[in-house]
């Protein structure tokens, strides 16, 4: 009876429609294991700098121990800090300009749920020429070989249109890089511009390779002096009674021993002394700054910056 229903199609609907039910039934399991949380932000000013400080409890009032909040505002986010007992904190040398609120996003984890708050801020009110730097997103979670996209945006305040150049640090710089596209950005002074960043991880290298070298090389340091054998011993067998071929007998087994020999230290020096691997990007939690620096009317240097915090799983 089994196989007809498998023979019309009905147990394989029965297995599709099983396999729904047990994601709903896991995501339903999960969600039910995460703790209720509160957060709470303030907003601090001094001057046009900022302080943000988003505080993240469950409902009895034990803090959070891991998660990230990133800080949104109209324009796009300000940054990102990895939550450390309860706390997550941003610093800012300024908001962007005519910013009336900002509302810190908690991402939630495996053991918390995610939540939200926001707070008033006093809008930046200076005239001088100046930009604001955003970005989307500003928290990545990653494996080992995997990239991030993250889209930067410049946007000119008062009057800006000088050429902003930017800039990432703090990242492992042997195991992860960042590649903007473009580097440079010139906004109009009424129009926002964007830059593209990849956040590269790196993987850990592999040594299935043989004999360290590629497949095809090493399948010719064993087949030429073979083939070469061949013709030199054939050469040599011949009775024809030409010194020539004889020769160039001789030269060919001469030839093969000499590659037979080279592919032999080869495989001997890697054995004894093979290339290091790789281990790639280490798991763990990453704080990376991105920048942008311009010269206004080539007179003063002025910059602003952001944090990004990336997971490598």
């Amino acid at each position: 009876m089994s196989l007809q229903f498998l023979k019309y199609g009905i147990g394989t609907r029965a297995v599709k429609a099983a396999g729904w039910v047990l994601a709903v039934l896991t995501m339903a399991a999960v969600a039910s294991a995460q703790v209720a949380t509160r957060t709470h932000l303030a907003v601090s000013s001094e001057g046009r700098q900022a302080t943000l400080t988003a505080k993240v409890a469950d409902v009895a009032g034990n803090p959070a121990s891991d998660g990230t909040v990133s800080f949104e505002t109209a324009k796009g986010s300000v940054g990102s800090a990895f939550v450390e007992n309860g706390s997550a904190t941003l610093l800012l040398d300024k908001l962007p300009k005519g910013t009336r609120t900002v509302t810190a996003v908690y991402s939630g984890s495996e053991g918390y749920a995610a939540s939200a708050a926001s707070a008033n801020a006093d809008p930046d009110a200076s005239t001088l020429p100046d930009f604001d730097l955003t970005a989307s997103p500003t928290t990545l979670s990653l494996s080992p070989g995997q990239f991030g996209t993250i889209l930067v945006t410049v946007t000119p305040e008062n009057g800006f249109n000088d050429m902003v150049t930017l800039s990432c640090s703090g990242q492992p710089t042997v195991t992860v890089k960042c590649v903007f596209s473009p580097t440079t950005l010139t906004p109009l002074t009424t129009a926002a511009a964007s830059s593209t960043l990849q956040i590269q991880t790196q993987a850990a290298s592999g040594t299935s390779t043989m004999l360290g070298k590629p497949p095809s090389t090493v399948a010719l340091a064993i087949v030429l002096p073979g083939i070469l054998a061949l013709v030199g011993l054939g050469t040599l067998r011949k009775r024809s009674g030409i010194g020539a071929l004889r020769v160039i007998g001789l030269l060919a087994l001469l030839t093969a021993s000499g590659l037979g020999l080279g592919a032999c230290s080869a495989r001997y020096g890697y054995l004894n002394h093979p290339p290091s691997g790789n281990p790639g990007t280490a798991a763990g939690t990453y704080t990376i700054t991105l920048s942008g620096y311009a010269s206004i009317n080539g007179t003063s240097v002025t910059g602003h910056s952001l944090n990004v915090t990336m997971t490598v799983k």
